[in-house]
């Protein structure tokens, strides 16, 4: 409100004031039209809606009303005014004016609906985003009003500001004034409308008034009162300007203000307004740089994003309030002291109104909504950019979630490789070193079990021994008792406890690839319905695996040894006492000829030696066939020891096979499945990404 007109007003305030010249009966203010009759003969008086507005939400397709307005008639004496009041039949007609086309939607229109495809065929999940691409593409079917948004929590008192900012006494009728003072009395309404109009009119969440202010403008006042953020946002992205209300202590760190902040500042066209008294001790200046501060906080917490700097106001509209309304009262009193009580009014207005700093914030809000001609344009735009923008955060989202999958993948493929290794390192049969002996090992094991048997043929199955004794049956039963009882029984009781070890990894490393797996295709922080490391083929593979996996039995990696033992039992020990019972006869049968023919060169007829000749003779072939079968019975040794290196030296050999065999195809074979199928995911994920990521840039190209 001007000062000219304010003192335009006070040099007229003898006249009778508008108001006594148009007499508006009221039906009901709230809930239903105010009909008005102000003219004085039989004419049709005409409610022409000046502009579509379509709705803001998509489930209240008649939310708002549209506007009316009618050309006051202006009376030129008293007398016509007062014959104005009569009220007289009149034929009311509603025009609605034909839906005019957003001028350059045609060219805003296609890429809103290929954004609107990626978002429903690529994204899925949450539709929030093509929902509000749907509503922009819906909102350029037909021009409507400018949409100012007004937001603010409680105690910044945001209605006030707006009420502050539409008032204005001089130019409003007292019930268009009462209408918008009173809108939200009984009702917490989350978005209310306030157009231009003629003719006011109230509805459940709309309001009808004549206001200069939006008449100048051009826009309507969204006051926006929504606690979800979500629909907060939605609500402001239908709106072409926002104006955030906000008080001098907290400024924007609020709970309402600190979800949606980011989201208000990626809009262009944004103003900041701090209503209230500022603490003591506290210039604008410095809370405006507190402002700036926090701003910038929200910005270093968005690297990607590059907000533009609002513009910033302080206004008191409590004292614009106050101001308006002495305004008012001055200009309503027609009392005999009127003159001084007027200016006293105008005195207290100019005062108090001058010091609300309202009239600086409707300039600038106004030259700012009227630099944009076509804000249905830059709305839908602006809907355009933040859609790329957040399907470029899903996919920056998704590649980091690609990222932590792979880097748990390796972690499960190098826990496997790892307990491998470990197991491997600790096993009997990798103990032992080059040219040495490892206590444990095999070699080592062998080494004892070979110094029991050097023992025994040292003792009771030596040669002489066997003779004398004349049993050779006992080379096979005392070795193979021997064998039987010692051979690899210390390997087989460290084996079995290796086996319980192996056991044990197989059933850690089978946990871990399940619980990464289901980490992997948890769907909770993913903006996709399905995971995409969701995959019921290899969930179905890894269970059919489980399945025909065979256990860990404490018998699983004894088979080298039970193998290497029986073979010395079936065949070498056979073998050497085969060679045993050979040597044997062949000294009994070599000394019995020796003396047989001993005897025979003794007496007759022959008589070819004398006694003493004939036993010495005698004597010498029975050592002769000892020594003979002593020979053949070290021959037989050796065969049985080279049958004895070549078997304890494949059993080592057999021990690691067998070891491997059991970690690759019952230990590892899990957990490599579950890494090798997650792997093949992630590189499908990637590949999909990257297809994504180009259709994306081209969106981005066409902005």
């Amino acid at each position: 409100m001007s000062l000219t007109r304010l003192t335009r007003a006070s040099s007229s305030i003898s006249r009778p004031s508008r108001r006594s010249v148009h007499c508006i009966a009221v039906s009901q203010l709230s809930g239903t039209s105010i009909t008005t009759t102000t003219t004085t003969t039989t004419t049709t008086s005409r409610n022409i809606t000046s502009s579509y507005i379509p709705p803001l939400s998509q489930n209240k397709r008649n939310r708002f009303p549209t506007v009316s307005q009618v050309p006051p008639r202006r009376h030129g004496s008293s007398a016509a005014a007062t014959a104005a009041v009569t009220p007289q039949e009149v034929i009311e007609e509603v025009l609605v004016a034909p839906v005019q086309p957003v001028e350059g939607a045609q060219e805003v229109v296609p890429l809103l609906m290929d954004i609107k495809a990626v978002l429903e065929n690529e994204i899925g999940g949450d539709d929030v985003w093509s929902r509000r691409v749907d509503a922009a593409i819906t909102d350029l079917q037909a021009q409507r009003n400018g949409r100012l948004a007004v937001i603010g929590d409680s105690l910044a008192a945001p209605r006030d500001v707006v009420s502050a900012l539409l008032e204005d006494p001089l130019a409003d009728s007292e019930i268009g004034r009462r209408a918008l003072l009173s809108r939200h009395e009984d009702a917490n309404i989350d978005i209310f409308q306030i157009s231009q109009g003629i003719v006011p009119r109230r509805d459940a969440e709309s309001l009808v008034i004549s206001s200069s202010w939006l008449l100048n403008t051009g826009y309507d006042v969204i006051e926006i009162n929504t606690k979800e953020t979500d629909q907060t946002i939605s609500t402001l992205l239908r709106t072409d300007s926002l104006l955030v209300v906000i008080d001098p202590i907290r400024l924007t760190n609020t709970p309402q203000m600190s979800s949606i902040l980011p989201s208000i500042l990626s809009r262009v066209n944004v103003h900041f307004a701090i209503n209230g008294h500022l603490p003591p001790n506290t210039t604008p200046a410095a809370v405006e740089a507190t402002l700036r501060e926090q701003l910038a906080k929200v910005q270093q917490s968005h690297p990607n994003s590059n907000f533009p700097s609002p513009s910033v106001s302080f206004v008191d509209a409590q004292s614009a309030l106050e101001a308006l309304d002495a305004l008012a009262a001055g200009l309503q009193d027609h009392g005999p002291a009127s003159s001084s009580a007027k200016t006293r009014a105008f005195e207290v207005f100019q005062n108090q109104f001058l010091a609300s700093r309202i009239g600086p914030l409707q300039s600038t809000l106004t030259s700012s909504l009227k630099a944009d001609s076509h804000p249905q344009l830059t709305t839908a735009r602006q809907v355009a950019s933040l859609a790329v923008a957040q399907i470029e955060d899903i996919i920056a989202s998704d590649r980091d979630i690609v990222r932590e999958a792979s880097h748990t993948v390796s972690e499960l493929r190098r826990s496997a490789q790892h307990g491998a290794t470990k197991a491997r390192h600790l096993s009997v049969a990798s103990r032992g070193i080059e040219g040495g002996l490892v206590e444990g090992g095999v070699a080592h094991e062998m080494a004892k079990v070979k110094a029991g048997l050097e023992e025994r043929f040292a003792g009771r199955l030596t040669w002489l021994s066997l003779v004398g004794r004349a049993r050779v049956d006992d080379v096979a039963s005392e070795l193979g008792t021997y064998l039987g009882t010692r051979f690899g029984v210390d390997l087989e009781r460290q084996i079995i406890f290796e086996t319980g070890q192996l056991s044990q990894l197989q059933s850690s490393l089978d946990t871990t690839s399940d619980q990464t797996i289901r980490k992997l295709s948890h769907p909770s922080h993913t903006p996709s319905s399905t995971h995409p490391f969701t995959s019921p083929l290899l969930l179905n593979h890894l269970s059919t695996l489980s399945l025909s996996i065979p256990p860990l039995t404490p018998t699983t990696l004894l088979t080298p040894i039970l193998t290497r033992r029986e073979q010395l039992l079936a065949q070498s020990v056979p073998r050497l006492q085969a060679s045993a019972q050979r040597a044997l006869l062949t000294t009994y049968s070599t000394a019995l000829l020796s003396m047989s023919l001993s005897w025979m060169s003794y007496v007759p007829p022959l008589t070819l030696t004398s006694a003493p000749t004939a036993v010495g003779l005698g004597l010498l072939g029975v050592v002769a066939s000892l020594a003979w079968g002593q020979r053949m019975w070290g021959k037989a040794q050796k065969k049985f020891w080279k049958d004895w290196t070549r078997i304890t030296g494949m059993m080592k050999g057999d021990l690691e096979t067998r070891f491997n065999t059991a970690l690759q195809t019952q230990v590892l074979t899990k957990p490599l499945s579950a890494a090798e199928g997650l792997e093949k995911l992630i590189e499908k994920r990637n590949t999909r990404l990257d297809q994504l990521q180009d259709k994306v840039d081209q969106l981005s190209r066409r902005l």
